[in-house]
């Protein structure tokens, strides 16, 4: 515990991000009047990329293996929290879309498949030696963490999506 408190990271941009999402949430779950949506969720990936971020780079090798688990260490929560609102909110769907069953299980497997392409591809990455890495280190935090933020953030939403286009086919599949 000591070792995350010690090296915790503070960069620019990303610690913006993730608190001006968390602004968003509170003031979406607490201060808006109606009925609240399950977008809401989508706000939690920036925060979880910034937290899984942390926690990997410092913890972990960046090999690709971790990196897919950080991403999917983002994904999940804010997928199971995205089907919760679905559920608890009882929010209207829309009608049934003209995409076939087959077509979105498809589309959902490329986005996962995306997502470890990618993840892969940046734990190949070791370093970064030019100047304009080096001038985003100001912004973006060294980069390990970056890289790590990156896969989160991106990987995070792709996969999220991904895993909620699945949730759609298996709830087609259960009707």
């Amino acid at each position: 515990m000591r070792l995350l408190i010690l090296r915790w990271e503070f960069p620019l941009l990303p610690s913006l991000f993730a608190l001006a999402s968390h602004f968003v949430i509170v003031f979406q779950e607490f201060y808006k009047p109606g009925p609240k949506s399950w977008e809401t969720s989508l706000l939690c990936v920036p925060i979880f990329a910034y937290i899984w971020a942390n926690v990997f780079s410092i913890l972990v090798d960046q090999t690709p293996a971790s990196m897919l688990s950080a991403s999917l260490a983002t994904a999940l929560p804010c997928a199971c929290l995205a089907i919760y609102f679905f559920y608890s909110r009882q929010i209207k769907r829309k009608p049934d879309p003209q995409v076939s069953t087959a077509k979105a299980l498809g589309i959902a497997l490329s986005g996962l498949a995306l997502v470890a392409l990618a993840a892969y591809g940046m734990g190949q990455i070791t370093t970064c030696t030019n100047a304009k890495c080096r001038g985003a280190t100001e912004l973006f935090g060294n980069f390990r963490f970056s890289s790590f933020y990156m896969i989160c953030l991106w990987g995070g939403w792709i996969s999220m999506c991904s895993f909620l286009i699945l949730h759609e086919v298996l709830r087609r599949f259960k009707r």
